[in-house]
């Protein structure tokens, strides 16, 4: 009884074969044990996955005992496939089945043959040979039972043990993404002429769709400007939330940047033009299965234009002293639905002091316990109320999802920007 409540309570098994030998010890004093498989293996094959004795125990990891392995011998034998429509344990003559005594068991005459049902098949089995009875019955159904009872929970713990090794892989791997995914962002020590900004980005368990990147685009050519043109500064940037969570659309958001570093622009590029650029390369030769929402936008100092367009993403706001403006919504399409969709560029005229906030839908989408949305009203009131200043003002709006969710995380990546024309 012992025995039953340590296998029961066992984390690991450093010698899954001592394990056996001291469960069979239980019902009979001397023998030599070898376990068969043919778990993995084509039909008519098997190994013998181990062979051991009181005297003689080598170490197998479990592992190794319960799955095909390289470390033992492939033998072939048409009875595994009779064995396996068979629930009950037997006793086995080399007459009667010769192609069992080979290998390992070949010097011997007689086996005690118990199957081990996993899981409603049976792929495996216990041999004993070389025993020693002493006279005494033996109760083929208990040992049976047993054995059935010590590797079920060998199984348990190895597979546990796999799933700990696989979900400690897995989360090596997100942390990776995660890493490279932060490479995509804007630096944080970034800095453009004559804004401040501001920009926050947290991905939902470890990796996700959400995208930014925030740039100064190239000064217009001296030559073709006169001395007071030449102080022109122009500056973008694109927001784009690709559908779905996790590592999938994360990859999805690293295509896109990368679409979006081929891009050749020219001081007459538009954002629409971008956009439909990045459209055009996103479709390949099958359905993706994504589509991504996203907002364009540049800047010129010299008209105190910003244009912008949108691809199906939430609208962006301008934080003009108590005044809560929205942008008008041009309307377009997300990015991967049709290949040849045209946008069109809307142009709003900034004034020094304005702030330029835009945002991921996981602000109008984050619900309370009432599961009611954040929604636009919320957001508006926040902006209007926050001071001017860009930091604060994402402070402010994660703060108050973070509240409103009565959680620590929200349920989707959070992307916020705010640029505030000095």
């Amino acid at each position: 009884m012992n025995l039953l409540v340590k296998l029961s309570g066992a984390q690991t098994y450093d010698n899954p074969l001592a394990v056996l030998l001291e469960v069979v010890e239980m019902e009979i004093p001397t023998f030599k044990l070898a376990m068969l498989s043919s778990q993995g293996l084509e039909q008519g094959f098997y190994q013998v996955t181990g062979f051991c004795s009181e005297d003689y125990c080598p170490i197998y990891t479990a592992e190794e005992m319960l799955n095909t392995s390289p470390s033992f011998a492939v033998l072939k034998g048409d009875f595994i496939e009779n064995w396996k429509t068979s629930s009950l344990p037997q006793k086995i003559s080399c007459d009667a089945c010769p192609e069992l005594f080979q290998g390992d068991l070949r010097y011997f005459g007689e086996a005690i043959v118990v199957p081990i049902w996993i899981n409603g098949k049976v792929n495996r089995w216990i041999v004993l040979v070389d025993y020693q009875l002493n006279n005494l019955h033996l109760d083929l159904t208990k040992l049976s039972l047993l054995l059935n009872y010590a590797l079920t929970n060998i199984l348990r713990t190895e597979q546990k043990r796999q799933l700990d090794k696989a979900r400690l892989w897995i989360d090596k791997e997100l942390q990776e993404i995660s890493r490279i995914q932060s490479l995509l962002l804007p630096q944080g020590g970034l800095t453009i002429e004559g804004v401040q900004i501001a920009f926050k980005f947290k991905a939902f368990k470890e990796a996700g769709g959400d995208y930014l990147d925030l740039f100064q685009l190239p000064s217009i050519e001296s030559d073709e400007l006169d001395s007071e043109a030449n102080n022109v500064v122009r500056w973008g940037g694109v927001i784009a939330d690709v559908t779905g969570h996790g590592p999938s659309a994360a990859v999805e958001a690293a295509m896109l940047d990368a679409i979006l570093r081929t891009f050749q622009a020219n001081k007459q590029t538009t954002p629409a033009e971008v956009v439909e650029y990045v459209n055009k390369n996103f479709f390949t030769r099958r359905d993706r299965g994504k589509f991504i929402t996203a907002m364009f936008f540049s800047y010129s100092s010299d008209t105190q234009i910003l244009r912008y367009v949108s691809a199906g993403h939430p609208n962006g706001f301008i934080k003009r002293a108590g005044e809560v403006i929205e942008l008008d919504k041009s309307l377009g399409i997300p990015i991967g639905i049709l290949p040849d969709y045209q946008w069109q560029d809307k142009e709003f005229k900034m004034e020094v002091g304005d702030i330029l906030f835009i945002y991921s839908d996981v602000v109008l989408e984050t619900r309370n316990h009432s599961n009611e949305e954040f929604g636009f009203q919320r957001l508006i009131a926040i902006i209007q109320t926050a001071p001017p200043c860009p930091h604060q003002l994402v402070d402010l709006v994660e703060q108050a999802l973070l509240d409103f969710g009565g959680s620590e995380e929200l349920m989707d990546d959070l992307t916020l920007s705010a640029l505030m024309l000095e």
